[in-house]
């Protein structure tokens, strides 16, 4: 497979007129498998629908099933998650989206013409499995007769090697394929068993391609972009090559599908590491306290609901501090902390 490097660069962006247009943190399904159909026909928890297959002859996998998608309790933040089990042999596929994401953005809000998919993937421990899993967004090219589907975005995690690459349709050169993205000098290589908050953006009118990680910010030169292509879905994806002899497993949770006016991923253009900064306790009833370890100075803190919407505002300008929630209603919000280091994000339970 061919690869692109990248150019770096950062944006100054604001999320005042974004929408949502899926998402999912799998905490109203019931833990076991998703659905009882792996053909991708009949929905199961949530809507979503399965397809699970063992690969063409001749293959070694024989463990395609229901049970390759679950509902686990241990997602991020101690929530449900959803785990999706790969093959135990040389060949082998998992898909599982969720219908309606098109329809959805046809009818977006005018202006919103980005789509951003953001996701917590757990990297899990030591693998020999060279299954490569991740989450892409899909469309149609129309431009050809019939029409094609093509990944407009997304990313791919090898297991074993534990490189994490982006995925897309581009022009290498004059040379239009799917091609696997470089997204760091030397392979991007994330730490095992952590949980990692990453994102890619998609323009749906020039066919611009983003990504970013807790570390890296990338996308490239104008000349590599595709299309524009038609919006239609996005996948939670395991694929097996030729050469393995392993079951893999991932875990997913808090999947954001989301239509905006500029990019934007994971709110801010320098996101803090996830363990540097603890917010308890969670689930809460009443207050949360936050603290770091790396003596940042929290400026502000923002709740918003699943929806977007801010419910809550409170300025701290201090190391160490709390937030009141006793006002906010039952539910789950998002928490962006924003401090003299960066941001960092974290899901909250009110009680």
């Amino acid at each position: 497979m061919k690869k692109i490097l990248l150019l770096m660069f950062a944006f100054s962006v604001s999320l005042a007129n974004a929408q949502v247009l899926q998402s999912e943190d799998f905490n109203t399904l019931n833990n076991g498998d998703v659905g009882t159909d792996i053909t991708g026909v009949t929905p199961g928890q949530g809507e979503w629908l399965t397809f699970s297959t063992n690969g063409a002859a001749p293959t070694t996998s024989d463990n395609a099933g229901n049970s390759n998608f679950v509902i686990v309790d241990n997602g991020n933040e101690v929530t449900n998650g959803l785990k999706i089990i790969g093959a135990n042999g040389n060949k082998g596929s998992r898909y599982m989206w969720k219908d309606g994401l098109g329809t959805a953005w046809d009818g977006r809000d005018l202006g919103n013409d980005i789509i951003e998919v953001e996701f917590d993937l757990y990297t899990g421990a030591a693998t020999t499995s060279t299954a490569q899993v991740g989450v892409r967004l899909f469309g149609t090219d129309d431009s050809v007769t019939p029409s094609v589907t093509r990944t407009l975005n997304g990313f791919v995690y090898t297991m074993n090697t534990r490189v994490l690459t982006g995925v897309a349709y581009l022009n290498n050169a004059g040379t239009y394929n799917t091609f696997l993205i470089t997204l760091q000098t030397g392979g991007l290589i994330l730490d095992a068993d952590t949980w990692y908050r990453i994102g890619f953006a998609y323009d749906s009118n020039t066919g611009e391609t983003i990504w970013k990680t807790p570390t890296v910010y990338t996308g490239l030169p104008a000349a590599n972009w595709a299309g524009p292509f038609i919006v239609d879905e996005v996948d939670f994806i395991t694929t097996t090559p030729t050469t393995n002899a392993a079951v893999s497993e991932i875990i997913y949770d808090n999947l954001t599908v989301k239509a905006t006016p500029e990019e934007a991923l994971l709110n801010v253009s320098e996101v803090i590491a996830e363990g540097s900064f603890s917010v308890y306790p969670n689930p809460a009833k009443n207050v949360l306290n936050i603290s770091n370890t790396i003596n940042a100075v929290v400026n502000n803190v923002v709740l918003t609901d699943l929806n977007g919407r801010v419910v809550k505002s409170q300025n701290l300008n201090t190391v160490e501090g709390q937030v009141n929630i006793s006002d906010l209603a039952t539910g789950i919000y998002m928490m962006n902390v924003n401090t003299d280091k960066g941001s960092i994000t974290k899901k909250i339970i009110k009680e």
